[in-house]
């Protein structure tokens, strides 16, 4: 109970740490010539943490455990930007992903996963074009990871990255973008931007 309290506390410092970053860029950015701020929403294919619960599940196969109804939701993620130019801006990435699985030879029966991540986020974009942007992205913080199997519950911090090599936005102050990566935002990432 205490080590879920430090993570709690843990995480409740880096959102506050994130929310601080965001007001004092909006008092910075009152008299900018272009638009500095930039909101997304994505939806994330086979994050990270999908892999590591394939690897778990390779090991239990070997030692006689078999799981059905394996369903993973990928990685739902809330992102904030704020460009320093207009090639360059830092922020802060909110992601959660979940897996949920029944085991057959088990007496503890259904498990359920939870991942919460929060990462500092760089982006730079390397290609403009009228309506078409190209950019690059790297984030690293924070993974809390909930695992309740039958009656017990265990809750860990560890690691949490997503680095995006190449990423397509299209539009203007309202974007479709697309990323291809990995880290626990997914291998693939679809969503919508606002600048403002």
């Amino acid at each position: 109970m205490l080590k879920f309290i430090k993570y709690n506390t843990m995480i409740k410092k880096t959102t506050l740490c994130i929310i601080a970053l965001f007001a004092m860029v909006l008092s910075i950015s009152a008299q900018d010539s272009f638009k500095r701020h930039e909101v997304s929403i994505g939806y994330g294919f086979k994050p990270t943490s999908d892999w590591v619960d394939s690897f778990s599940d390779a090991w239990g196969g070997l030692a006689g455990l078999k799981s059905k109804n394996d369903t993973s939701f990928g990685s739902l993620s809330l992102t904030y930007n704020y460009r320093l130019t207009k090639m360059f801006g830092i922020g802060g990435v909110l992601s959660y992903s979940n897996r949920h699985k029944e085991w057959i030879d088990s007496d503890k029966g259904k498990q359920k996963m939870n991942y919460y991540t929060v990462m500092p986020r760089v982006k730079a974009e390397w290609l403009h074009g009228k309506i078409f942007t190209l950019y690059s992205s790297l984030a690293a913080g924070v993974t809390i990871y909930n695992d309740k199997f039958g009656s017990e519950t265990e809750s860990k911090v560890c690691f949490g990255w997503q680095v995006s090599p190449i990423g397509v936005e299209v539009g203007n102050c309202i974007a479709g973008f697309a990323e291809l990566g990995i880290g626990q935002l997914g291998v693939c990432q679809l969503g919508v931007r606002c600048r403002f």
